[in-house]
């Protein structure tokens, strides 16, 4: 029992310094061609884009659809949530059904971790918003609203299709 212990507290400090690792090892995300959840297997480019967002304050990525990065920053975000507590993430989609889309997917990524990497319990679990007991939450927006909340992270999905994308961005950034 005691050596199980130590491993989870090793594991755990391994997953809350480095988000690669702890997407690697314990990340699912859902195959829409499958039908299943299958594990995270980071890709160089992806571990790539988790390094930038550890260093750059603002990002923004362009890139083509299946490439995996809207599940590689909802990961980000849960690893956010996680290991950095007290950390407000802002999701952000054109539509409020796709926001909450965003939510749900990063709850269903939760739900799938080991229970001693999850927090010990749930604030808040509606489709707005997801809040831990570490202080840590998500809350889930069209692209209208969200801008009174001071964040730790913003994922804006589809940013192409945001009318005056520069007004909504200087509204929201961190």
């Amino acid at each position: 029992m005691a050596q199980a212990q130590n491993e989870q507290r090793t594991e755990w400090l391994k997953c809350s310094l480095d988000p690669a690792y702890f997407l690697d090892h314990y990340g699912w995300i859902y195959d829409a061609t499958a039908k299943r959840w299958l594990r995270f297997e980071l890709w160089p480019a992806q571990i790539q884009v988790l390094d930038l967002l550890l260093v750059q304050r603002l990002l923004v990525i362009l890139k083509a659809r299946q490439l995996g990065m809207t599940w590689l920053l909802l990961g980000y975000a849960l690893w956010l949530l996680l290991f950095r507590p007290i950390a407000t993430i802002l999701a952000f989609s054109k539509r409020d059904d796709e926001a909450m889309e965003l939510l749900d997917r990063l709850k269903q990524m939760y739900q799938r971790l080991p229970r001693w990497v999850q927090a010990r319990s749930l604030l808040t679990d509606n489709e707005h918003e997801f809040e831990l007991s570490n202080g840590s939450r998500v809350l889930a927006f069209p692209t209208t609203g969200g801008r009174s909340y001071t964040a730790t992270f913003v994922l804006v999905d589809e940013a192409d299709y945001i009318p005056h994308l520069s007004r909504f961005l200087d509204g929201v950034k961190p």
